[in-house]
């Protein structure tokens, strides 16, 4: 899990990063929108409709959070992204959702 200070908390914060742009992958829904923060911020949102136990809801998020840590050295400051996993998510293998990741970012030149 990233550290405190490396993520989105705040409702608000969500809500303002919803407002961007919506990007779609088969395994995550990315909200990404740029502001004047110094460094970049991710929020994991995970629905209680889409994942109905508790663990699935735990899983998805380990296997998101897991795969933005190896590639949040890449991102840019001033970037802020919100992760919603798919139910489709907990049945892949971690780098599964590392390479889905990182092909949407590459695709929108988020990342290099």
């Amino acid at each position: 899990m990233l550290p405190k200070p490396q993520r989105l908390n705040l409702k608000k914060d969500f809500k303002w990063v919803a407002s961007g742009k919506k990007l779609e992958t088969k395994l995550l829904k990315l909200f990404v929108r740029t502001g004047n923060n110094k460094i970049p911020l991710v929020g994991i949102a995970t629905s209680g409709r889409v994942f109905q136990k508790s663990s699935q809801r735990n899983r998805a998020r380990r296997l998101v959070s897991a795969a933005f840590e190896i590639l949040y050295p890449s991102l840019p400051n001033q970037v802020n992204i919100i992760a919603l996993p798919k139910l489709g998510v907990t049945s892949v293998k971690s780098s599964d959702v590392l390479s889905d990741l990182e092909r949407v970012l590459r695709n929108e030149e988020i990342i290099n």
